[in-house]
């Protein structure tokens, strides 16, 4: 199957990825990338993002012409081995090299990380594994300008943030998960929000906060309905191509087990052999329960919020540590 690829205002640009798949075939950080379960590359105007719980370990950006311009936040080049510094009496700690300042190899991408895994919180950190281990999923952190606002495009993600970038629009939302859904021979782009279940915003006197999150979710993906359906297709080209630089990058060393194969739904909107329709009813994904919890308290919070918002559709997993294709 041949796929063109989409301009880039609304992923990456071919040479871009040739870069990138050049770099794929000799010992490098993108290799390393490649041959890790453990993240989501997700795709963005000009640049990729690696998330691992949630955190941007690496930004890259399409430099043009080629370039690959990759960036990682100081916070995640902490060298874990290293346990104590000393303070000196003059001030000084030792070692002073506590931090990475050179690409040394997988042991450099395993530290990142672990330092991603130290500063993630529970959400985060509970809805990884269903992240990685599902085939439907193509985005994730998904930043867009609320419903009304003035511009209308997406924000890319900040965690690796560029010097001297323009200072990014706070009224944002932000989706957690972008899945792809086949209904009957019907594709659709799908969004959901996740929590954990000691999150107070499932659970109030009143109205759940987070019924207000969905609702306000639902205009904003209403008012970029035809941004997301041109987005989605150059997000699920790249998907393709970075499926196939993963396979052969695994390929070419033996002793690493194949990727997951992406959901076929994928690989049929970036070639055009079909449309997929934006759903712009968010699910709510709630995890992170006992048994105990899930007939207690969890049943009366589901109650609750059917009660207020008969349509939403929530699905809900105790432990998210084995959980395989929830979406």
């Amino acid at each position: 199957m041949t796929i063109q690829q989409t301009p880039s205002s609304y992923g990456v640009s071919k040479a871009f990825l040739d870069a990138l798949d050049n770099l794929a075939q000799k010992p490098s950080w993108w290799r390393d990338v490649l041959l890790r379960d453990d993240v989501f590359i997700a795709v963005r105007a000009n640049s990729l993002n690696v998330y691992h719980r949630g955190a941007s370990i690496f930004r890259i950006d399409d430099g043009g012409d080629g370039r690959l311009i990759p960036w990682t936040h100081t916070k995640y080049l902490i060298r874990q081995q290293q346990v104590l510094a000393q303070l000196h009496h003059d001030g000084h700690f030792q070692p002073a090299d506590i931090g990475w300042s050179q690409y040394a190899g997988p042991s450099t991408l395993s530290d990142m990380i672990r330092s991603a895994t130290d500063l993630a919180g529970a959400e985060k950190s509970g809805l990884h594994p269903l992240i990685v281990g599902s085939s439907k999923v193509i985005d994730v952190e998904l930043s867009l300008l609320r419903a009304n606002s003035s511009i209308d495009e997406s924000l890319a993600d900040t965690d690796a943030h560029s010097a001297g970038a323009p200072p990014i629009d706070r009224s944002q939302d932000r989706l957690d998960v972008v899945t792809v859904e086949n209904r009957g021979g019907k594709p659709f782009i799908v969004f959901h929000e996740a929590k954990h279940f000691s999150n107070p915003a499932l659970r109030a006197k009143g109205e759940p906060a987070v019924l207000a999150q969905i609702v306000r979710y639902q205009a904003t993906l209403r008012q970029h309905d035809a941004t997301l359906r041109q987005r989605y297709v150059a997000v699920c080209q790249a998907l393709v191509r970075l499926h196939t630089m993963q396979t052969a990058a695994r390929t070419a060393l033996p002793s690493s087990r194949p990727p997951l194969e992406p959901d076929p739904l994928i690989a049929a909107i970036a070639s055009g052999q079909v449309k997929a329709e934006i759903d712009p009813d968010p699910r709510l994904i709630v995890f992170g329960f006992d048994g105990d919890q899930r007939d207690g308290r969890w049943e009366r919070d589901a109650k609750r919020l059917r009660e207020h918002q008969p349509a939403l559709k929530i699905k809900a997993i105790g432990s998210t540590r084995s959980a395989h294709e929830f979406f």
